[in-house]
C-alpha cells in the first residue's frame, strides 16, 4: 500500500522524536472515554490500533505503518490527600513525564526527583517500568488506571498487579496492546529521603546546596543534558539499550578478563551490567553509518544525523549487538519500541509511550 490522497496518510516523522521518515494510515487523539470505545471497537473488529504518547520511546522504522495512531490526550493532575504516611496524587496518561516531576518537587513533595528529565508522557511510564538514578517508577505506584480494549472497560491494578520488573510490566510482556494506562496513582513518601547513591548524583547534589527534592532535580537534570542530545536538534529517544541482566557466575567470569566492568546488583544472583559501558569498550562511540549513529558522548544513545533512514537504523542496532555479543558474550535488546508496518510483540511498549 501507498500513501495517496484516498488513503489519508499522515505524517508520522515529526510525532517520533527519532524522526525517521514514516506515514501511518490514520491519526487520531484520545480525549474522552467516547474515543477510548472508538477504538476498541475497531481493534476489536481486527483493525490495528497503535497507541502513542510523545513518541520519545517508540520508532516507526517502515514508510508505511498499516495502522490507526491514538495519540494520548487526556491530561489533568490531582491531589488526592495525605493516607499511608504518603501524599498521594493522580496523574493522566497524557500529562508531560518531566513537568510532572516538576511540579511535585514544586509542591513539596519529594520522590520523583531522581527520574527527571526523562522524555515522554506519563502513561508511557507503567509500561517500560521507567528508572533512572537508583530509583524505578514501581517504588512510587500506588496504582495504574486504564482502558481494556478487548472489554470495552476500564479497569484499575494495584502494584502487584502490574507485576513490575526491570523495563517491564503487566503492560508491556503480559497482555501486549491490551491496556490504554489512562491515569497513574502515586504514593509519595511524607517522611523523605534523598536516593544518592547511583553515578556522581550525590557529589552535584553538594556542589548546589543543602539537599533537598530540589536540589536532587537540579543534579539529575545537570547531568542528563550533559549526557543526551535534544531530540529537537539531533534525533534520538534518549537510552536505545536495555542494561543487560546476568547471573553472577557469568558477571564474575567476565570481572576476571574486564576488571573495570561497569555492574551492579540486581537482585539475588543477579547482576546488571552498563550498557553504554560495553558498546563504548567495542570502540563504537561516535561510529556512524548512513545518516545514524553511536553518540559521541554517550554511548548508550543512537542519533539520528538528520537523514536516517529506517534500514541504516536497523544496520546499526545489529552491528552494535554483534560487536558487544562478540566481545562480551552479552547479548543486547532494544529499549525502545520498533514499530514495522506488520505488527510484532514489540508493539507491547507501545501504550503511552
Amino acid at each position: 500500500m501507498s500513501c495517496t490522497p484516498a488513503t489519508h496518510c499522515v505524517d508520522l516523522q515529526p510525532l517520533h522524536t527519532f524522526a525517521l521518515p514514516a506515514k501511518a494510515t490514520g491519526l487520531r487523539v484520545i480525549r474522552s472515554s467516547a474515543d477510548l470505545q472508538e477504538m476498541a471497537q475497531h481493534q476489536q473488529a481486527g483493525e490495528r490500533q497503535i497507541l502513542l504518547g510523545e513518541g520519545s520511546n517508540t520508532v516507526f522504522v517502515e514508510p508505511v505503518i498499516h495502522a490507526t495512531v491514538w495519540k494520548m490526550g487526556l491530561t489533568g493532575r490531582q491531589y488526592l490527600g495525605i493516607y499511608n504516611q504518603c501524599h498521594n496524587i493522580r496523574v493522566m496518561a497524557g500529562e508531560n513525564w518531566h513537568q510532572t516531576v516538576e511540579w511535585t518537587v514544586a509542591m513539596g513533595w519529594g520522590g520523583l526527583e531522581n527520574l527527571a528529565l526523562i522524555p515522554g508522557s506519563v502513561g508511557a511510564g507503567p509500561v517500560q517500568n521507567i528508572g533512572a538514578y537508583g530509583l524505578e517508577l514501581k517504588d512510587r505506584v500506588s496504582a495504574v488506571h486504564a482502558f481494556d480494549l478487548a472489554k470495552g472497560t476500564g479497569c484499575s491494578f494495584s502494584l502487584e498487579e502490574c507485576q513490575f520488573g526491570y523495563r517491564d510490566s503487566l503492560f508491556k510482556s503480559g497482555y501486549p496492546g491490551r491496556y490504554v494506562i489512562t491515569a497513574i496513582d502515586f504514593a509519595l513518601p511524607v517522611a523523605w529521603q534523598p536516593m544518592l547513591g547511583y553515578g556522581d548524583v550525590a557529589q552535584r547534589v553538594k556542589d548546589i546546596g543543602p539537599t533537598s527534592p530540589a536540589s536532587v532535580l537540579r543534579a539529575v537534570c545537570a547531568i542528563r543534558t550533559e549526557k543526551l542530545p535534544d531530540p529537537a536538534v539531533l534525533g534520538n529517544c534518549g537510552s536505545f539499550f536495555k542494561n543487560p541482566v546476568i547471573g553472577e557466575e557469568t558477571a564474575l567470569a567476565l570481572l576476571k578478563n574486564f576488571p573495570q566492568l561497569v555492574h551492579y546488583p540486581a537482585g539475588q544472583g543477579l547482576v546488571k551490567l552498563a550498557a553504554g559501558w560495553l558498546i563504548d569498550q567495542c570502540g563504537l562511540r561516535g561510529f556512524s553509518t548512513g545518516g545514524v549513529g553511536v553518540y559521541s558522548r554517550q554511548a548508550l544513545i543512537l542519533v539520528n544525523q538528520g537523514n536516517g533512514q529506517a534500514e541504516h537504523l536497523l544496520s546499526l542496532v545489529g552491528h552494535v549487538q554483534e560487536q558487544v555479543h562478540l566481545k562480551f558474550g552479552v547479548q543486547l535488546e532494544p529499549e525502545v519500541n520498533l514499530v514495522f508496518s506488520v505488527p510484532t510483540r514489540q508493539e507491547a511498549g507501545l501504550p503511552g509511550s
